[in-house]
């Protein structure tokens, strides 16, 4: 095909306007200034931090509601390493009365912060240093505590994570809400919620940028409820050692609210975990600031059978309950993909 030669004309000029708007285009992202934020400068300890990033400034503002429209991806398939391992939570966590020759805390079998070799229980913090990493390790977690307890145990989170070296992250574990539900009466829904916002408000405001929390659910009581019952034995223990009042009516009695009550409940406090970690990733997931994961069909231990729960109280975690967090824990979290060394 020919082309006449005003047609040639009339490309080459405009040719020529795309290469100056394009030169102009180059010049101004050349030229155009960075951010002024802030850099924290927290105190320097002896951390080795993997693949560090550059801290960004957090400043204090309040829980988000909003949900922006993403402007980057949320967060890499696997990002680094943590420098910070902390633990928000109950017994559950504190590893408490395992079994009969470990009553009540042994943080060592804990499904978070566990160090006891040979247990059974691979857990998150034996994890990260099997794939290289040199943690620093807080557990603010204590036994017998409720959702009120959860900005006391942030607020220890962020006067730890503000010692880290420049670049460093913190990846937070909160599983709060068991003695909430097992109390009597249960914790209202709307000061459950307020306390972990005061929580998660905490910890937006004092961690790295680039941290990550796991939100783990309440644990699934009404299946502990059908495994003690089916078990005479279990049944019975509980009837006559009167440990049935841990959680009633989960264990067998029922006190001032029915089964179907509590049921409620649970599945109430599971929405508001799930929402407000939806919230923290939808608001500073896209910028990187902090991401929120939680997996209530993987974290509330509905797969646990009988020898999962401590003969104890058929309340607490067995080892073996202990190393299925730990499992559920790590698949769910952001390293799931990265190749471990055998436990």
């Amino acid at each position: 095909m020919k082309l006449n030669p005003e047609r040639l004309i009339a490309f080459a000029l405009a040719g020529g306007a795309v290469a100056i708007v394009g030169l102009l285009a180059l010049s101004f992202v050349i030229g155009s200034p960075e951010g002024d934020g802030q850099t924290p400068t927290p105190s320097t300890v002896a951390v080795v931090s993997p693949s560090p990033s550059p801290t960004l400034a957090v400043t204090p503002d309040s829980t988000p509601t909003a949900t922006p429209a993403p402007t980057a991806s949320p967060t890499p398939a696997t990002p680094p390493l943590p420098t910070m391992l902390a633990a928000i939570g109950d017994s559950y966590t504190q590893a408490w009365s395992t079994s009969a020759a470990y009553k009540q805390d042994h943080p060592e079998f804990s499904w978070a912060v566990g160090t006891q070799k040979g247990d059974g229980v691979y857990s998150l913090r034996e994890r990260f240093v099997a794939l290289g990493a040199n943690l620093v390790v807080v557990d603010a977690a204590t036994s017998g505590m409720k959702m009120d307890d959860a900005p006391r145990q942030a607020g220890v989170v962020v006067v730890e994570a503000a010692k880290l070296p420049p670049g460093s992250t913190v990846f937070v574990t909160i599983a709060l809400g068991t003695n909430d539900l097992c109390d009597d009466p249960m914790t209202d829904p709307a000061a459950f919620e307020s306390d972990l916002r005061t929580a998660v408000a905490i910890l937006r405001q004092g961690l790295p940028a680039g941290s990550h929390i796991l939100m783990l659910s309440i644990p699934d009581f009404v299946h502990f409820r059908d495994l003690t019952q089916a078990s005479p034995a279990a049944a019975q223990f509980l009837a006559k050692s009167g440990k049935n009042n841990n959680c009633p009516p989960f264990l067998g009695i029922e006190t001032t609210s029915s089964l179907a009550q509590s049921t409620q409940m649970l599945a109430d406090y599971d929405s508001i975990l799930i929402k407000v970690c939806d919230e923290i990733e939808a608001a500073d997931g896209p910028s990187g600031k902090l991401h929120c994961r939680s997996d209530p069909l993987r974290l509330a231990e509905k797969d646990f059978v009988l020898s999962d729960l401590g003969t104890v109280d058929y309340f607490h975690p067995s080892l073996s309950g202990q190393a299925k967090m730990a499992e559920a824990a790590w698949q769910a979290g952001y390293w799931a993909r990265l190749p471990l060394p055998p436990s």
